[in-house]
C-alpha cells in the first residue's frame, strides 16, 4: 500500500515513507536542490513498483540539473528501478563525463544494475577504469565491476588484462572477476588470474574468479587451487577454491593435487582439513585409496570459527559444516567414497550428542549402506525420533534414497512432524518408493489437503502421482492444486497428474487451459500432456493418443 509523503511549507518531504506519484508530483513542483535529492532517495528505496516508469520519467529529467548532488541522485535512482528505466541507459551513461566524483560513480553503479542492457556502453566503463587521471581507486574498482556485470567483447579484454599489473590489489581482484564476464577470450587470461592466487593480497579474488571459469580453464591449476586456495586462513578463499576443483574431472584432481590434499588434511586450521575433506569428497569413488586417511578425523573435533566475525558483521551467512567441522566432512566424504570398510566408525556417530555431526553421519550413510542392510536402516530410522529437525528431515531423505520400504510406516508417522522441512522429505520419501508405499496414499493426500505449506504440498501431489493405482483415486484432489498460488505446488500437481493414467487424462483440458491462464506452468503443463500422451493444443480441441 502506497504511503503519503508529509512535506512542509517549501515541498520538502518529512517523512521517507511514500507513495510515488505524491514523490513524483514533488519533483516536478520543486527546484530546491535538497527536496530534489530527497525525493529521489525515496523513489530509489520504492524499486521496481507499477508506477516505476513514471517516477523512471521524472528521475531521468533531472539528469539535465546543473547540480552534482542531484545529477549524482538521479542516476542513482534510475538504476535502483532497473528495468522500468532500462531505456534511459543511454543518459546515465552520458553522464560520466562529468568530472564530479559523485556523479561519475552514481552512473558506474547504476548502469552495473542496468546489467546486459548497458552492454554497449562497455567501452566507456574501460576508459573510466583505465584512465591514468583517475585516482579514485573505489571509482575504478566499481567500473570494473560494472564492465563484469554489464559485460562486453574482445575489445575491452587486453584493457581488462592490463589492470591485473595496477598497483592496488583491490583493482587487481575486480579485474580477475571481470575478466570471466568477457567470453572466451576473457577466458583465455585464466594463467593469468591463477598467478594471482600466490599473492594474498588478491588471492581470494583469483580463487572466486577461477570458480567461474569452465573446467578446461582450471585444469591446469589445481595443484595451486590446493595449495594456494584450500590451505589458505580466509573461509570464502577456500570456498571458492573447492568449488572451482570442483568442476575438474576427479582423475585430474587426483593426480596434480592428490598428495597436497593429503598434506591438508593434517594442516593445523580445522577449515582447511575440512576443505581438504571436501575435496575428497567431491572426487567421490575415486579418491577411496585415501579413506584411510580421512577416516582419521572422525576422532577430530575442533571446529573453524574464523568466518564468524563476517557472519556477525553481515557480509556472509553461516558456513556450511562440511566447512568448518573437520568430523563432518569426514563422514561425507567417506560416504562419496562408498569407503565401507569405514562405515562401523561412522555408524558410531549417528549417536554422537553434536547434532551437526548426527546429521553429517546419516547423510554418508547414503553412500555406506544398502537397501538390504536392515540393521543399519534401523540405525538411521532411530534419528526419525531426533530433538532436531533437520537430523529427522536427514533420516527421513536417506530412507527415501536407500529405499527402506520396511520403514515407510514410520514416515508416514513423519507426515505429522510440527516442522515443514521434515514433513517435505517424509512426503518425498514415500514418493520415491512409489508403488511399494501405496498403503499411505491417504496420509499423504491428507497432507496435501491440509498443509500450509506449498512446498510440502507440493511433495505430496508428486508422491502421489508416483504411488499407481492408490494415488489414481485423487487425481480429483491433485487437479485442485494446479491452480495453487504457490508455484512449486502447482507445478508438481501438473506433473503428477501426467502420472495418473485415464485418471489424469480426465484433466487434460484445465491442464491445457493453465498454459494460457499461467504462463510459468507451461512447462510442467507440457510435460504432463506428454506423459498422458495427450496432444497439446487449444482447449476443448485436445486429442488422446493412448497413452497411459
Amino acid at each position: 500500500m502506497a504511503l503519503e509523503i508529509a512535506v512542509d511549507k517549501s515541498g520538502k518531504p518529512l517523512d521517507v515513507g511514500s507513495g510515488v506519484s505524491r514523490a513524483v508530483d514533488i519533483l516536478q513542483g520543486s527546484d530546491d536542490p535538497e527536496t530534489q535529492v530527497a525525493t529521489l532517495r525515496l523513489l530509489a528505496s520504492q524499486g521496481q513498483t507499477k508506477e516505476a516508469t513514471k517516477a523512471a520519467d521524472a528521475a531521468a529529467k533531472l539528469l539535465a540539473s546543473n547540480k552534482p548532488e542531484v545529477i549524482a541522485e538521479a542516476a542513482r535512482t534510475l538504476g535502483c528501478l532497473g528495468d522500468s528505466a532500462a531505456k534511459f541507459v543511454d543518459h546515465v551513461a552520458a553522464v560520466l563525463r562529468w568530472q564530479d566524483r559523485s556523479v561519475r560513480l552514481a552512473s558506474v553503479e547504476a548502469l552495473a544494475r542496468f546489467g546486459k542492457k548497458a552492454a554497449r556502453h562497455a567501452s566507456k566503463l574501460v576508459k573510466v577504469a583505465t584512465d591514468p587521471d583517475v585516482n579514485d581507486e573505489e571509482l575504478k574498482i566499481a567500473a570494473i565491476t560494472a564492465i563484469g556485470l554489464v559485460g562486453g567483447d574482445v575489445a575491452q579484454v587486453p584493457k581488462v588484462a592490463a589492470l591485473l599489473a595496477d598497483p592496488s590489489p583491490h583493482v587487481q581482484g575486480a579485474a580477475c572477476v571481470a575478466l570471466t564476464s568477457l567470453g572466451p577470450h576473457g577466458e583465455d587470461r585464466a594463467a593469468d588470474i591463477a598467478l594471482k592466487l600466490n599473492d594474498e593480497s588478491t588471492r581470494g579474488s583469483a580463487a572466486a574468479a577461477m570458480a567461474r571459469l569452465p573446467a578446461g580453464c582450471i585444469t591446469p591449476h589445481v595443484k595451486a587451487l590446493v595449495s594456494k586456495g584450500i590451505s589458505d586462513a580466509d573461509s570464502q578463499t577456500r570456498a571458492a577454491a573447492l568449488q572451482a576443483l570442483g568442476k575438474v574431472q576427479p582423475s585430474r584432481v587426483l593426480s596434480d593435487g592428490g598428495n597436497l590434499i593429503l598434506e591438508c588434511l593434517q594442516h593445523q586450521q580445522p577449515g582447511v582439513r575440512a576443505c581438504a575433506a571436501m575435496c575428497l569428497a567431491q572426487v567421490g569413488e575415486e579418491a577411496r585409496p585415501h579413506a584411510d586417511a580421512v577416516a582419521q578425523l572422525l576422532q577430530d573435533q575442533e571446529e573453524d570459527l574464523s568466518w564468524l566475525p563476517l557472519q556477525l558483521g553481515g557480509a556472509q551467512g553461516r558456513e556450511p559444516v562440511s566447512r568448518r567441522k573437520p568430523r563432518c566432512a569426514a563422514l561425507l566424504a567417506l560416504g562419496g567414497m562408498c569407503a565401507q570398510d569405514h562405515t562401523e566408525a561412522a555408524v558410531e556417530l549417528l549417536e554422537d550428542s553434536d547434532w551437526e555431526v548426527r546429521h553429517s553421519a546419516a547423510e554418508a550413510m547414503r553412500g555406506l549402506c544398502s537397501s538390504d542392510d536392515s540393521e543399519l536402516i534401523e540405525r538411521v530410522a532411530a534419528l526419525l525420533d531426533d530433538d532436531t529437525y533437520p537430523v529427522r528431515a536427514q533420516a527421513c531423505s536417506v530412507l527415501g534414497a536407500l529405499l527402506a520400504t520396511n520403514q515407510a510406516d514410520r514416515l508416514s508417522e513423519m507426515l505429522n512432524d510440527k516442522s515443514e522441512t521434515v514433513r517435505f522429505e517424509a512426503a518425498d520419501a514415500l514418493g520415491k518408493m512409489g508403488e511399494s508405499a501405496s498403503t499411505y496414499a491417504y496420509e499423504v493426500a491428507n497432507l496435501l489437503l491440509s498443509d500450509s505449506s506449498g512446498r510440502v504440498r507440493g511433495a505430496a501431489a508428486k508422491a502421489l502421482g508416483k504411488m499407481g493405482e492408490s494415488g489414481r483415486p485423487y487425481a480429483s484432489l491433485v487437479a485442485i492444486f494446479i491452480q495453487d498460488m504457490d508455484i512449486s505446488s502447482a507445478r508438481e500437481a501438473c506433473i503428477a497428474l501426467g502420472s495418473m493414467g485415464d485418471s489424469g487424462r480426465a484433466y487434460a483440458e484445465e491442464i491445457e487451459q493453465m498454459k494460457q491462464v499461467r504462463p510459468e506452468l507451461a512447462g510442467a503443463a507440457n510435460e504432463a500432456l506428454s506423459l498422458l500422451g495427450v496432444k497439446a493444443g487449444p482447449p476443448k480441441a485436445l486429442e488422446a493418443s493412448g497413452g497411459k
